[in-house]
């Protein structure tokens, strides 16, 4: 045998032996992913249940269990500040939701999260930041549009926040919400006779939802219509019985 058939047998053995010991390595990558599919499991049905903290703590191991994944882990940050969001830890939330966008600066959902827990934290300039990376992200996402325009709106800038419910009312003509905030935009400005239409094309596209009956209200207030007011009230008393009691709340100020 000479010295280099030697070398290589030699070299066979040493890859034989690596084969042969080193499957717990090679099949980690395997097994990390099917304990992060468990842990997502996990946490959808502790979501489900109102179990937040540990929802929380399931997707934080997600995040370790991603290190080589930075979309993995950007997912699993943008569902803990979901969760933070349901229990209005809003700091948390905003916290958790830029990671995720720093990781995926693509994922246009979590910039709109983002923008609204910080919206709910009055950094208004910061969310409006959101909304727009948003939709510069995905155009088709309307209620980071819809969010732009509630957030012009609290800086009372109402002709901006007009401006984007119009034009959300014309690209997307199904959509409640644009309508709805079209509305009270237009009540806070002083034109809660025209608001009234499109209360009611709110109302007419998602006649379930009590929040549209309750503004509705509102701009028959401003009116000086309490009668009007008292029949939207009666409504809800079906749709909203919580909301319906928040209204008579109102009327009994009135």
């Amino acid at each position: 045998m000479t010295f280099t058939s030697a070398l290589q047998k030699i070299a066979q053995a040493s890859l034989l032996a690596l084969i042969i010991t080193t499957p717990a390595w090679a099949q980690q990558p395997v097994d990390q992913t099917n304990e992060a599919q468990r842990l997502s499991r996990s946490a959808q049905v502790a979501v489900q249940q109102g179990r937040f903290e540990e929802a929380i703590r399931s997707y934080n191991q997600i995040v370790q269990l991603s290190s080589q994944s930075p979309k993995a882990a950007a997912g699993a940050h943008f569902n803990i500040g979901n969760a933070y969001m349901q229990m209005r830890k809003f700091d948390l939330a905003a916290a958790a939701l830029q990671r995720a966008v720093a990781l995926d600066p693509q994922m246009a959902e979590a910039y709109n999260n983002l923008g609204e827990s910080l919206g709910e934290l009055r950094q208004f300039p910061r969310a409006l930041e959101a909304f727009t990376r948003a939709t510069a992200i995905d155009p088709g996402l309307s209620k980071a549009r819809y969010n732009m325009g509630v957030t012009y709106d609290r800086l009372g800038q109402t002709k901006y926040a007009e401006f984007i419910y119009r034009h959300l009312i014309r690209d997307k003509p199904g959509y409640p919400l644009a309508y709805d905030g079209l509305a009270v935009s237009l009540s806070k400005s002083g034109r809660a006779s025209e608001a009234i239409a499109f209360h009611e094309k709110a109302i007419a596209l998602n006649p379930r939802d009590g929040s549209y009956y309750y503004n509705l209200a509102i701009s028959y207030l401003i009116l000086g219509d309490r009668q009007k007011a008292s029949i939207q009230q009666q409504k809800l008393k079906q749709i909203d019985p919580q909301i319906a009691d928040r209204l008579a709340s109102v009327l009994l100020k009135r």
